[in-house]
């Protein structure tokens, strides 16, 4: 199995940053609306359920936030295979760029405001991350800039509940379904690269 990426594959370590991270961000999302359609509007916070889904919303934020940086340092040194998003439309190109950092940008954004904006500890079972509030850094911050919990805390879930309900479902959708239009429409290797199918060596040279 090679772990580094090819002339024409995505190496096995970048297929397990993708999925696990992929993965983690959707299923995230997903509770993240659960909680909001589902639990809120009936019991609330007192709903049983709504501690353990809130932390493991929180589990899976810190998960992605704390794989992005490696994430990225593993992609600069392992450069994309050739021929990946090339396309023959210089609007096209720009569109597809322009999708995939906003989607790690989201994949920085979204862990930070969400874990500096939570005042309780998230469990991770065998041990606990402390709630930013408590941390000698926010300490910090209220000594510098008189911040108090009560006057940092609400724009911070407003800019994280205002992504979160906006440019994360977009940003999520256009990139599943460029990936469906890239394997359905076009035929060509990007989601097999992805999904570690063989693909002919010389296919990423033809798209030059």
């Amino acid at each position: 199995m090679e772990w580094k990426n090819t002339s024409n594959q995505f190496g096995a370590m970048t297929r397990l940053f993708h999925w696990s991270m992929a993965t983690a961000f959707i299923v995230c999302c997903l509770l993240a609306y659960y909680i909001i359609w589902f639990i809120l509007p009936y019991g609330g916070k007192k709903d049983p359920m709504f501690m353990p889904l809130i932390n493991l919303h929180w589990v899976l934020g810190i998960f992605v936030g704390v794989l992005v940086l490696p994430r990225l340092i593993w992609r600069i040194r392992n450069p994309q295979p050739p021929g990946i998003h090339i396309t023959h439309l210089r609007l096209e190109h720009w569109m597809v760029h322009a999708a995939h950092w906003a989607l790690y940008a989201l994949m920085i954004i979204m862990p930070i405001t969400g874990y500096i904006g939570t005042g309780r500890d998230t469990d991770f079972y065998l041990f606990t991350v402390p709630n930013f509030r408590d941390t000698a850094f926010f300490t910090w911050l209220c000594s510098v800039f008189g911040f108090t919990w009560q006057t940092f805390e609400p724009p911070v879930d407003v800019i994280h509940h205002f992504l979160g309900k906006t440019l994360v479902p977009l940003i999520v959708v256009l990139h599943i379904a460029a990936a469906f239009f890239h394997h359905y429409v076009n035929r060509d290797a990007v989601l097999s690269r992805m999904l570690g199918k063989p693909t002919p060596a010389a296919e990423g040279s033809s798209q030059h």
